[in-house]
């Protein structure tokens, strides 16, 4: 059986001795719209920067294991405003049969969607200063190339340059989980994802010894932008 998705782990009650309080973040669901850069990784299961919480195991390919990040721009009309990049490694757990992944390491420009990504789904969301991430431009134009960059802890983290192929819209329909460590177990997540993919070349820079040092001396397999994108996060 599938848990609730409103990040209070199983058997777990809300908190409701301060309802009177207000959230200093919205409360689920969050329905965000924008675009996303999204990077498929093999990674060596011992350059992982973190394991699989709890009783979730790892979806491994040989010795490696499948991961993503995801550089997206959430714009207005939207929960909240704000740039994000995330590393996210694929899992299993038991009772879900859709995708599932863990965050982290993960980086926002917004105080109530890092504190709100942290309290109500156990997502380790840190402040960090962006250059947004644009949205791309007509095939052919300059403006057709795009990129963005990162400052963590005060100094360059990362940065990407993505330029897409011929114009292939993909539609997609997706939903996928988090899973997380919460103060009282797992806390598992539903998202579900809509827009439209195109294939392209992404190139990272990763400072080496920077949080995502890892990822420094690969490039990603595969690379994809997520236009007119729209997200409902813990549904």
């Amino acid at each position: 059986m599938i848990p609730p998705s409103n990040g209070i782990p199983p058997g777990m009650a809300a908190d409701t001795s301060h309802s009177d309080a207000p959230s200093p973040y919205p409360q689920a669901p969050w329905n965000l719209h924008g675009h996303a850069l999204i990077s498929a990784w093999r990674v060596p299961l011992a350059d992982l920067p973190q394991q699989a919480p709890g009783d979730a195991r790892v979806v491994t390919l040989g010795r490696h294991a499948i991961c993503t990040t995801v550089w997206t721009a959430y714009e207005p009309g939207g929960t909240l405003v704000y740039n994000e990049l995330l590393f996210a490694t694929a899992v299993r757990h038991a009772g879900l049969l859709a995708p599932a992944c863990t965050v982290g390491p993960i980086w926002v420009d917004d105080e109530a969607a890092a504190e709100g990504g942290r309290k109500l789904w156990g997502i380790p969301k840190r402040i960090g200063h962006f250059e947004p991430l644009r949205a791309l431009g007509a095939p052919g134009e300059p403006a057709a190339l795009t990129q963005a960059s990162l400052i963590a802890e005060g100094r360059p983290a990362a940065s990407v340059h993505f330029r897409p192929g011929p114009r292939l819209a993909v539609p997609l329909r997706f939903a996928v989980w988090t899973v997380q460590d919460g103060p009282a177990g797992l806390i598992r997540t539903r998202c579900t994802l809509r827009g439209t993919l195109r294939f392209g070349t992404a190139h990272w820079r990763l400072a080496e010894d920077g949080p995502l040092g890892f990822l420094a001396r690969r490039q990603p397999v595969a690379s994809a932008w997520l236009e007119r994108m729209s997200m409902s996060f813990g549904v």
